[in-house]
């Protein structure tokens, strides 16, 4: 009897099922913290997941926004809670791979101190400009820019994020001598832009793609591999000869350091299966985001990797430590 109890309890073990002692994640509703503002791209990509984690995982997955000091207040709330898989952090470019260096007080290393679950989407990023500027194409905004320097403005959602500092790296090194206008949200830039406030914004394809339909905007070249469905006219950064830029932001959920392993397990599984459900592919590639869902250990290379492309860059960009 024992023979045949203990391979049945490892059983039991391994599919998570519950048993005395052992409950079964999650037994009460998760939070879900984006550290970003409502109605921003990964706000939308978090609100798009939940529903089909509640319908997998049985448990209501509550979006809760805390935003402030370029995502890192969200954030530092997750480092700090308990590691038990019922707060979870929404993760992007700007809070693990770029704050840690743009930010002196920030005493943590997001790095180091999360535990990956998967990144979910990338976001490539396509550039926009007003349709009041005279160039259809990337090559001829170079030239128009490089006839009225100090005369053109690029927006951004904010100082330091991904949008302001792909763009600046373009900017130098093209030779653009566009001033940087930072807003304090996406919707935001897009308002600017559509008033001409700001000529160019590098931002992902569902900021700006039904605006270019309408024919209020263009889109000059995206950073993806490929062109997007979403703008099929749209050449690539390659296509342009943009060659060296890191434009791409992406989106992934993260838990705080210590959290169980059979939690990520279970909790990628479930997000794995959000982004590949119809509906949910459906808005993302109207969105422009391309799914991903790499293993905890494939985030983990990714996060190192563009923290150490971002230390490099930031000191080339002329950005420094706040």
């Amino acid at each position: 009897m024992r023979a045949i109890l203990v391979p049945i309890c490892g059983l039991a073990i391994i599919l998570g099922l519950a048993t005395p002692g052992h409950a079964e994640w999650p037994e009460r509703p998760v939070r879900l913290i984006v550290p970003y503002t409502v109605g921003s791209m990964g706000d939308v990509v978090a609100r798009l997941v939940s529903g089909s984690l509640q319908s997998t995982l049985g448990q209501p997955f509550i979006i809760e926004n805390r935003i402030g000091a370029g995502g890192n207040i969200g954030t530092r709330e997750v480092e700090q809670a308990h590691p038990d898989g019922y707060t979870l952090l929404l993760a992007a470019t700007n809070n693990f791979t770029i704050n840690q260096f743009l930010y002196k007080d920030l005493d943590f290393d997001p790095v180091k101190q999360f535990e990956p679950v998967t990144t979910l989407v990338n976001v490539p990023s396509v550039i926009f400009i007003n349709s009041e500027v005279p160039a259809k194409s990337f090559a001829e905004f170079v030239t128009y820019a490089r006839a009225n320097v100090g005369k053109l403005n690029y927006g951004s959602p904010g100082t330091g994020t991904t949008p302001h500092l792909s763009a600046e790296a373009i900017n130098k090194m093209y030779g653009l001598g566009m001033t940087h206008v930072p807003y304090k949200g996406a919707a935001q830039v897009v308002t600017g832009l559509l008033a001409n406030e700001v000529q160019f914004y590098l931002a992902g394809a569902g900021v700006g793609t039904a605006q270019v339909k309408a024919g209020h905007l263009r889109a000059l070249a995206v950073s993806n591999p490929h062109r997007l469905d979403a703008l099929p006219d749209t050449p690539t950064f390659e296509e342009v000869g943009i060659k060296g830029i890191n434009a791409n932001n992406w989106w992934g959920v993260v838990a705080p350091l210590g959290t169980p392993r059979p939690v990520v397990t279970r909790l990628r599984v479930a997000l794995c299966a959000a982004v590949a459900s119809a509906a949910v592919k459906t808005t993302l590639d109207q969105l422009g985001d391309v799914p991903v869902c790499n293993s905890p250990e494939d985030m983990a290379r990714q996060l190192t990797d563009e923290a150490e492309y971002w230390q490099r860059a930031l000191p080339e960009l002329g950005v420094k430590p706040e």
